[in-house]
């Protein structure tokens, strides 16, 4: 083999270890990067086609007051009239990306939840309580009302429109209770409307039926007893009971206008 011939063979094999080694390294690159990501909580919205809405859930297990207190720092719109405030049921029009937000600072108990409703014609209950009436008071309308048994619950339905401003979502909502064996009583005298546009997304929280919410005046074991045995619908249908203590449930109602959604959103 002459001179020259060995030298482009040696070339060629230098090449050749170096393009080995930029492969490799590419991969280890791309196999840390989707370990990485695998490491991050993703929450998908169904890949939908069409208009309507979908149900978020998040459970923490930070208090009521921790909730009220990361909303406040938000760009946010207060929706509630003060009927539906006396009852301790706040709705607050957030923006969509603010959602990772309030997921990143208030620590999640449990998986978020997620339902598809699309075109929800007919009442169902959207947001079902975990926790029983179970002889609680019931602060409405300004008198108490009292319930030996069942749940309360959030019922809803939503469809699509075209206002002059755009596609909308229309949204109504009104709690129920339910009874074991009989028909769900809606309190219709709570029934509201609203509107949500893209990029819009409605959240609901709990109040104590004071605006702004105040942090509890008696924080003793007995002050803490006496308020979860009486307390607004708001309170006891954003309430949680776990193994881990008392929590607190966040609803947002997202609409969607036939976007078709492939990427996950990072919460």
């Amino acid at each position: 083999m002459h001179y020259r011939e060995s030298r482009q063979s040696i070339k060629c094999i230098i090449l050749l270890l170096l393009i080995g080694v930029l492969i490799m390294s590419c991969k280890t690159t791309r196999d840390s990067s989707v370990n990485e990501a695998a490491k991050v909580p993703q929450v998908a919205l169904p890949d939908v086609e069409g208009h309507g809405l979908a149900i978020r859930t998040h459970d923490t297990i930070e208090p009521l007051e921790r909730v009220h207190e990361v909303i406040a720092d938000l760009p946010a719109e207060r929706m509630t009239d003060q009927v539906w405030s006396d009852h301790g049921i706040e709705v607050i029009r957030i923006r969509e990306a603010d959602q990772a937000y309030i997921y990143s600072r208030l620590p999640a108990l449990s998986p978020p939840g997620l339902r598809w409703h699309g075109q929800a014609i007919t009442w169902r209950n959207m947001l079902p309580s975990t926790v029983s009436i179970d002889n609680r008071t019931l602060v409405h309308q300004g008198d108490e009302l009292s319930h030996p048994v069942g749940y309360l619950g959030l019922s809803g339905r939503g469809w699509s429109i075209m206002t002059i401003d755009g596609p909308r979502i229309q949204i109504e909502l009104a709690p129920l209770i339910e009874v074991p064996g009989d028909e769900p009583e809606f309190v219709s005298d709570l029934k509201r409307e609203f509107l949500i546009g893209p990029g819009d997304v409605l959240l609901l929280v709990g109040g104590s039926g004071v605006w702004p919410h105040p942090p509890p005046e008696d924080t003793t074991e007995e002050g803490r007893e006496k308020a979860e045995s009486r307390g607004t619908m708001g309170q006891l249908i954003f309430r949680l009971e776990a193994d881990e203590g008392t929590g607190q449930r966040v609803m947002l109602i997202v609409p969607r206008f036939g976007e078709s959604r492939s990427e996950p959103f990072a919460s």
